[in-house]
């Protein structure tokens, strides 16, 4: 044990009349022990302390007569002394001495069935030696520890242990430490220990791992290993060197973590890794215990003692049928207290119940009986209590809907009745006194005023339209002395131009001045039409003269056009209630059986909005939605029927109050492109655009859909 030398004082403080403030009720305040005597043979008259050189303090506790025999054993977790006193009774009128000096935090005194316990409440684990010397018995604690003969097995520091030596008669020393990152964001620290050997003790301590290795050296003494950068749960890794032992303190991350650790030969390995919120709830359903964990080490002991202190450490009244006897032999070390107790109720066949801080432990047979006996009592008060009429006025909600919340949780026994008047929301109950008190608690929970929601849509209905058209007709025509060239006597004729070749006055002198003009007419009808109909602009231009002409004209179309629709349904209704909103028409469908026999059958076209809202914590709302938007198509029979065109969202969001979402949308996109052109010459470079016309259109239509929810406040309302 070491121990750090402070300035030599000694302070006597002497129980007093007045109450101390203890930190808090520790391990055997309360303690009933089992056993009683007939004849006491020492009473505690007085109890005093010192403080000693060297972190020590020296209890005296003063009897009537011989001071007797202690039987003491040490707690490690939490740091306790306990002192049994068999054949001894207190008379000291305070409970509690605050002691506040070394490791010593106060003592605690209880006296019950010819057995005095003292509990000596400690800052951490300390050697200790108790001696009598007449009517005094002095315990000190803080010193080496003293041989004490004790039914259980004493806790005791103990003498560090020897350094492990090697074959050339050195002390062993640690190799290396390494660390490595592994898949799935894991931490790896491997420890050579240089022997097989070494003695090693793995702890958490805090948030901290520490390995505590016995006569093992660590070479360059206390070091930091940053391991941060490597986003595994391990932070640091420090180590450090105290006479022959060495430590390699693991501080991990403030995110949960588990750890395992394993010896292969001189090596220890310790891998590290993180929890998830998953893994955390898989680990919490298969070890369900979360209490504060203890160590215990018993041998024959009472199993009452044991589970007084448990209760102690729950910090739970705790009440123990008769029927608990016998003793137990059980060594736990860093377990939950909870689970403490259920391996101590399991082992010696006993059951629990709770109830608030108070925890009752019997046998299984008793507790049986004891749960079949209040069930009978329960049973027999609602045969034959008495019968009372109650009326209940139901203020938010229907009485029929109440009597019927009622009736489905078995509420009403088959001696009362239950009876609603929706005119006056009155709800008539004729029952036993106790079970109306338990219909009017339940009636409370559900008549209340119920939140409204409103929801209002958005509908956003987007078109852009394009449209592009490029064409040229021509012709070309000529007159030789014997022959004529033209366009094709289908196609139509350009302006027909005379071009006489004498004037007016010569041509009439001509005696067949018409058959004159005939013989120069140059052909005009088209070569070339690919011409566009609904031009909006174009050019045409011409040239002639005594037996040629060439007519062309350029024509070209584009249109542009843009249209936006907005729909904005709304609806309000109460929380957890559906509503449904809509607005179209009904077009009819009609259909012609085998016999000719027709029928009309009228389908809806229409904007709805069926929603039902539910307001969850957070001030969110869910939502469970269903928007359509239909509209009339085209005909697609004979009999005139249309088609309807739909567009439907369903889905469930959560929305927080006053905030507008995008739902989604959906995007339309159609384009086309064409070009006629006469075979052969329109794929000709350059010249074959003389031969062609073009046609292009593009259409692009997009839906989107914005979703409101508004909870309806008293703001609101006015």
């Amino acid at each position: 044990m070491q121990t750090v030398n402070k300035s030599r004082r000694t302070e006597t403080n002497r129980m007093q009349t007045r109450s101390p403030a203890p930190k808090r009720l520790l391990l055997s305040a309360l303690i009933a022990l089992a056993g009683s005597q007939s004849v006491l043979a020492a009473e505690l008259q007085d109890v005093s302390f010192a403080s000693l050189p060297g972190k020590k303090v020296e209890v005296q506790m003063q009897f009537d007569s011989a001071a007797p025999e202690p039987k003491a054993y040490m707690i490690e977790t939490p740091p306790r002394l306990v002192l049994d006193l068999w054949d001894t009774s207190s008379d000291l009128e305070q409970k509690v001495l605050a002691v506040k000096s070394g490791d010593v935090d106060s003592l605690h005194f209880a006296e019950a069935n010819g057995r005095t316990r003292v509990v000596a409440n400690l800052n951490e684990v300390a050697g200790y030696n108790v001696r009598t010397d007449g009517n005094s018995l002095y315990l000190e604690i803080g010193g080496e520890m003293a041989a004490v003969e004790a039914p259980v097995a004493a806790q005791a520091n103990q003498a560090p242990a020897a350094p492990a030596v090697n074959d050339q008669g050195t002390e062993t020393q640690v190799k290396g430490i390494d660390f490595h990152r592994l898949e799935g964001d894991r931490g790896r620290i491997t420890i050579d220990l240089g022997t097989e050997a070494a003695g090693l003790d793995i702890v958490e301590e805090g948030n901290n791992v520490v390995v505590n290795l016995s006569g093992v050296q660590l070479a360059g003494g206390q070091q930091r290993l940053d391991v941060q950068d490597f986003a595994t749960p391990i932070n640091f890794i420090d180590t450090m060197v105290d006479g022959n032992s060495s430590t390699v303190l693991i501080k991990p991350t403030s995110a949960p973590y588990d750890y395992m650790a394993y010896q292969s030969g001189s090596q220890l390995v310790l891998d590290f890794k993180s929890l998830t919120q998953e893994d955390r709830e898989a680990q919490k359903d298969l070890f369900p215990y979360d209490g504060e964990k203890i160590d215990l080490n018993f041998q024959n002991v009472e199993i009452r003692t044991v589970l007084q202190i448990i209760a102690e450490v729950a910090e739970k009244n705790l009440v123990v049928s008769d029927n608990v006897q016998g003793d137990i032999t059980l060594r736990l070390k860093n377990v939950p207290w909870d689970q403490a107790l259920d391996i101590v109720l399991k082992t010696k066949g006993l059951d629990k119940r709770e109830a608030g801080n108070v925890l009752l432990v019997g046998t299984v047979t008793e507790i049986a009986e004891r749960e079949a006996v209040e069930m009978q009592s329960q049973q027999n008060e609602i045969t034959v209590a008495p019968l009372v009429t109650d009326f209940i006025q139901i203020d938010y909600r229907k009485a029929s809907d109440i009597k019927e919340r009622l009736i489905e949780a078995k509420m009403i026994s088959e001696r009362g009745f239950a009876m609603a008047d929706d005119e006056t929301n009155t709800l008539m109950v004729r029952e036993t006194v106790k079970q109306i008190e338990d219909i009017r608690e339940t009636i409370k929970q559900f008549d209340v005023e119920v939140a409204q929601v409103m929801v209002q849509a958005r509908l956003v209905t987007a078109s852009d339209t394009a449209a592009k058209e490029l064409g040229i007709r021509w012709g070309a025509g000529y007159k030789g002395d014997n022959f004529k060239v033209g366009g094709s006597p289908n196609a139509d004729p350009t302006p027909y131009v005379d071009n006489p070749l004498l004037t007016k006055e010569e041509a009439e002198a001509v005696e067949d001045a018409d058959a004159y003009k005939e013989s120069i007419k140059v052909p005009s009808n088209l070569l070339v039409d690919l011409g566009i109909q609904n031009a909006t602009s174009g050019i045409a231009f011409g040239f002639l003269d005594d037996s040629f002409l060439l007519s062309a004209e350029l024509l070209a179309m584009q249109t542009d056009g843009k249209l936006e629709i907005v729909s904005q349904p709304k609806v309000i209704t109460t929380n957890g209630k559906p509503a449904v909103i809509k607005a179209g028409q009904e077009i009819p469908t009609r259909t012609v059986d085998s016999d000719g026999k027709a029928t009309v059958e009228w389908k809806e076209v229409v904007l709805k909005l069926d929603v039902v809202p539910q307001i969850i914590p957070g001030d969110k709302v869910l939502l469970e939605l269903i928007i359509t938007e239909d509209t009339v198509g085209e005909v697609y029979d004979e009999l005139g029927n249309r088609l309807i065109n739909k567009q439907e969202l369903r889905t469930s969001i959560v929305v927080s109050d006053g905030e507008t979402v995008v739902l989604g949308g959906v995007l339309q996109k159609q384009s086309s492109e064409s070009v006629s052109k006469t075979p052969f010459l329109g794929d000709l470079p350059v010249v074959g655009n003389l031969f062609k016309s073009r046609t292009g259109s593009s259409e692009k239509r997009e839906l989107l859909v914005f979703i409101t929810p508004q909870m309806i406040r008293d703001s609101l309302r006015r």
